[in-house]
């Protein structure tokens, strides 16, 4: 069964190329997407997914909302944050996240979300 990956980030670009790297990949399935932080809390209660990859600055609800909204949920999926803000690492990790830098190469990002979908 495939490690069901749910992508919140407001950049289209990133969104698709998530979906990119991923479509190849038997074993992960991109089941979601949302723009902001309210969208993928939505989001996120329908798809059931194994791993949120989460982009920190968003407009309105970003990714640190979402991550103090799924803080101690026992349904939550295990988070992926994928960002630009290298220095935000060890406040997301403290928040029970993994951090990825973006532009981080491909094979880190799908390595990240089977380690996390695994766990």
């Amino acid at each position: 069964m495939p490690i069901r990956v749910f992508v919140c980030d407001d950049a289209a670009d990133h969104r698709a190329l998530v979906r990119a790297v991923l479509a190849d990949q038997p074993d992960l399935e991109v089941v979601g997407e949302a723009i902001d932080g309210a969208t993928c809390l939505t989001g996120l209660a329908l798809a059931r997914a194994d791993v949120l990859v989460l982009d920190l600055q968003m407009p309105g609800k970003d990714g640190w909302y979402v991550l103090d909204e799924l803080a101690g949920r026992t349904d939550a999926p295990r988070v992926l944050v994928v960002s630009s803000n290298a220095g935000a690492a060890e406040r997301v990790r403290a928040a029970g996240a993994e951090f990825l830098p973006k532009g981080a190469p491909v094979e880190a990002l799908r390595a990240a979300i089977r380690l996390l979908g695994s766990s």
